[in-house]
């Protein structure tokens, strides 16, 4: 069983957007660290692309926030339409929140653009190993600090660290290893990700801009571009086969009934990912903490999965680095405030957006069309509906 040579203070596993923040905002304040990845390079998965203010506020503090903008796609007003009668009801206009924060806009930039740039920063600080090919099997909590076994490529090894934390996605083994459960429920509906080469404007929507929402309670839609590409989001029905839906005739006829005439062909193979809402029973235990989607999990309508991962980041660099100062009950207030933050924000605020999408109540749809209408078009009423869409706030 081998060792590796300089234990470092804190153990980070999983080399995700989240893991990756972690490791950097320790690092960065000279904590030495280790980040364990179980695959063999950074993952190319372009899934997660919303990024959202608060989230540039945290990534700025660690130097990467400007190198993440400039390889986004810029998105300065938010959009919901009806989709069938292809009427726009609201748009929102960041600006209005220009005095909240330094990055009054939306950026879509898909988490494989961002990770390189994190894992960039985090090997430049000197304070950091990001070791491929470790594949965490158990954490031992002990006196004094946690005891990780990892497979590698050369064997079995075992390191000593005063913390571990958990950031290895939703099928986490570190949340595994120490038992916690994970509970909450998987919809049965899915989406459906086609990605096309297509531009805002050619989709036959007057005005379209960037990202848009588009409500219809059988085919909702969501829009976004990202650089060079423009993602279509559908809603695959419980009822639909996923490999039915994926063959080539099948998606190109569900784009060509979105757009009204023939599509161009994909810019790359469509996807289909189940949709999942839970929450873990704890964030802490002992030495051992939980982070983004190893921590919690909620629907993506909102694009706020990742977000809130990386605000867990944030919130657990300040918890652990106020230990260095005695100060152990930061952490319990960490794991307290994000699982909570995580269940009576993120995710109420997902769940309730997600019905909004698709509800077929006739009455309940013209009662939120008049809402959005509503505040945009009271610019008091525009700031707060951004600063909740743009979970400005949420980083309790």
């Amino acid at each position: 069983m081998k060792k590796h040579k300089e234990e470092p203070e804190v153990i980070v596993v999983g080399a995700g957007p989240v893991g990756l923040s972690t490791a950097l905002g320790l690092a960065h304040a000279g904590v030495r660290v280790h980040v364990y990845e179980a695959a063999r390079a950074l993952s190319t998965d372009a899934r997660a692309s919303t990024i959202h203010p608060p989230t540039l506020e945290a990534w700025d503090r660690w130097g990467v926030a400007s190198a993440i903008v400039a390889a986004g796609v810029r998105v300065d007003q938010l959009q919901y339409w009806e989709w069938r009668s292809r009427s726009k009801i609201a748009e929102y206009d960041y600006a209005s929140i220009a005095g909240d924060t330094p990055y009054p806009f939306r950026l879509q930039c898909p988490q494989h653009r961002v990770i390189p740039i994190l894992a960039d920063a985090l090997i430049r600080t000197g304070c950091a190993r990001l070791l491929f090919g470790h594949e965490l099997r158990s954490v031992e909590v002990t006196e004094g600090g946690v005891i990780a076994d990892v497979q590698t490529e050369r064997g079995p090894c075992r390191t000593r660290a005063r913390y571990v934390v958990g950031a290895d996605g939703a099928k986490s083994a570190v949340r595994r290893s120490l038992g916690v459960a994970f509970e909450g429920k998987t919809y049965e509906d899915r989406f459906l990700l086609v990605p096309t080469a297509l531009r805002p404007s050619e989709l036959g929507f007057e005005g379209l801009g960037p990202v848009a929402y588009m409500f219809d309670p059988e085919q909702w839609v969501i829009t976004m571009q990202v650089p060079g590409a423009l993602r279509i989001v559908f809603r695959l029905a419980p009822h639909e086969v996923s490999e039915e839906a994926l063959r080539p005739e099948r998606v190109a006829a569900r784009v060509r009934r979105f757009l009204g005439r023939r599509p161009p062909p994909c810019e790359s193979a469509p996807t289909i990912y189940s949709v999942h809402q839970r929450v873990a029973e704890r964030f802490r235990v002992g030495p051992v903490l939980l982070a983004g989607d190893a921590a919690h999990i909620n629907n993506p309508a909102g694009g706020m999965g990742m977000n809130s991962g990386v605000h867990d980041a944030e919130a657990l660099v300040d918890a652990l680095l106020a230990t260095r100062a005695g100060a152990d009950a930061a952490l319990d207030r960490y794991a307290e405030t994000r699982r909570r933050v995580a269940v009576d924000r993120v995710q109420a605020h997902t769940e309730r957006h997600y019905r909004e999408l698709g509800t077929d109540d006739r009455a309940a749809r013209e009662r939120r069309n008049a809402a959005y209408r509503h505040a945009a078009s009271d610019p008091a009423l525009t700031r707060r509906w951004l600063l909740d869409r743009a979970m400005i706030g949420e980083r309790a």
